[in-house]
């Protein structure tokens, strides 16, 4: 059997992942959260709008989506993913399924990266978040795809997530 490769999601990977897959399976990954410390000046913020995105940062747990990459596939997802998550550092984890535990590449969060800024009070994320706007879409919209893409896994998304949703709900 040939190698199988796998990518864990956890924000817009989950529902947008952009790259050919044969398989894809919730998965949670054990040891890390994820959490708004990324600033998008690009996807889900401009320049002039800069967003909020997710990161992964150590402690507690993540249920995402596990893909199984196409076979034949690896090397062009492998630079895809390169160019689209190059503010993360590219690790391998290992994420249980309901088919058992596999080894994925994930995104986690890089201190060293100018768009890092760790995680942001409640107020002054939500306000980034409501402000960011971007060649994907809004970081509204990246956020609500991320609530919404752990509910269709039969999750409960974070405390954390929903908070921030309800905030940015009150800045309208």
């Amino acid at each position: 059997m040939a190698q199988q490769h796998w990518v864990f999601g956890y924000g817009s990977l989950m529902w947008q992942p952009d790259f050919p897959y044969a398989e894809r399976r919730p998965a949670m990954l054990w040891g890390w959260h994820r959490a708004h410390a990324l600033i998008s000046t690009t996807a889900w913020g401009s320049a002039e709008r800069p967003g909020l995105i997710l990161t992964l940062l150590r402690g507690g747990a993540c249920l995402g989506m596990a893909f199984r990459v196409a076979p034949g596939h690896w090397r062009q997802t492998r630079a895809y993913l390169r160019r689209r998550e190059v503010a993360y550092r590219h690790v391998w984890v290992g994420v249980v399924t309901p088919k058992g535990e596999i080894n994925a590449l994930t995104f986690t969060a890089d201190p060293s990266n100018g768009r890092y800024i760790g995680k942001q009070p409640l107020e002054r994320g939500a306000l980034m978040v409501a402000q960011g706007e971007g060649s994907k879409g809004t970081s509204r919209g990246y956020l609500a795809g991320t609530i919404a893409a752990v509910q269709s896994m039969g999750g409960q998304p974070e405390p954390s997530l929903l908070r921030l949703q309800e905030v940015i709900r009150r800045l309208k």
